[in-house]
């Protein structure tokens, strides 16, 4: 069984901290940052994103396909 959804203000959050790391990887493109620079800055902010905000759904989808992945590895397929 999956979790529940988020709510719709926490969708919202979600959705305005988005944006910003968005906002945030243009002005480090604006300041002349290569584009390793960007893409690290983006996948930190977007793994302290899920840290702070955790989505349960999407937590209980990555179990079910992390268990799928082990079951088809102990079967040596």
């Amino acid at each position: 069984m999956l979790a529940a959804e988020l709510s719709d203000e926490s969708k919202m959050q979600r959705a305005i901290a988005m944006e910003g790391i968005a906002n945030s990887a243009e002005k480090l493109i604006d300041a002349g940052a290569d584009d390793t620079e960007v893409q690290t800055f983006i996948h930190g902010a977007k793994r302290e994103l899920a840290r702070e905000m955790p989505d349960p759904k999407k937590m209980g989808e990555a179990a079910i396909a992390s268990r799928q992945y082990q079951l088809q590895k102990a079967m040596g397929q």
